[in-house]
């Protein structure tokens, strides 16, 4: 009997647990030190390499979807550098400003073609521009812009339209621009409008000299199929910045 429970007794030894308690606790915290070491190891080199992507050099060069390769400057949404903004100046006026009655042809050996012009309602009476004009005016902001058509829809002679007239603008000096607040400038132009007719081919001159008012807006989405209006608009806005204001450059007295 005695020699039954024995052995009894050393059955229950050998089948007991391998691991106390104790064991098993040391295991799970050794478990848990080696995944936190391997998780901040990895978050370690995700820091690397995110640190590392953004200290490299932004790209310089952009490929459109018209296929042209154009460079790029970084630049937060309310800067514009001095260059583009005296350049959209500069081509704005130029296609505000100068009428011919004639339109370029499509296509490297095309005709020209009469401008018709556009027709703008001023004191209850139908005036016209002319339609290079009329596309240059979406440069300018929006409750600017019916105001400013109007007055040059009073200015533009009618021999425009008949081809005896036309009228060139000749900028003279157009200076760096001075910023105003964050995304507003002012851009000073000192230039001619020079007028041709069938009394004076030589040409007379008149002074134009205009503070010009700028202002950054958002750039238009690239559509590459648009024609008219939409283009007109894509084209003029596509420098991201309008003219809100047109005023009398004032020049100081020489000493």
């Amino acid at each position: 009997m005695e020699d039954s429970q024995y052995r009894l007794k050393f059955l229950e030894r050998k089948t007991s647990s391998r691991f106390s308690n104790n064991d098993l606790l040391g295991i799970c915290a050794l478990t848990g030190v080696g995944l936190s070491t391997l998780s901040l190891i990895i978050q370690g080199f995700l820091f690397f390499s995110y640190n590392s992507l953004a200290k490299r050099p932004v790209p310089t060069l952009v490929q459109l979807a018209s296929g042209d390769s154009i460079s790029v400057t970084q630049l937060g949404s309310k800067e514009r550098t001095p260059e583009v903004l005296m350049t959209f100046t500069s081509r704005a006026l130029s296609m505000l400003m100068s009428w011919s009655g004639t339109l370029p042809g499509e296509g490297e050996n095309a005709s020209q073609t009469e401008d018709s012009g556009v027709e703008i309602k001023v004191e209850g009476r139908q005036e016209k521009v002319t339609i290079p004009t009329y596309q240059a005016s979406f440069a300018l902001s929006e409750d600017f812009r019916k105001e400013f058509l109007q007055e040059l829809a009073k200015l533009t002679p009618e021999g425009i339209f008949s081809g005896i007239t036309k009228v060139i603008f000749v900028p003279l000096d157009i200076q760096k621009p001075i910023q105003i607040e964050p995304g507003k400038w002012k851009i000073s132009v000192v230039s001619n409008l020079l007028v041709f007719d069938q009394s004076d081919i030589a040409g007379r001159a008149i002074p134009f000299n205009k503070d010009v008012f700028l202002q950054a807006v958002e750039v238009p989405n690239y559509q590459p199929h648009l024609s008219g209006i939409a283009l007109a608009v894509q084209q003029m806005r596509s420098s991201g910045v309008e003219i809100y204001a047109i005023r009398d450059l004032v020049r100081e007295d020489l000493k």
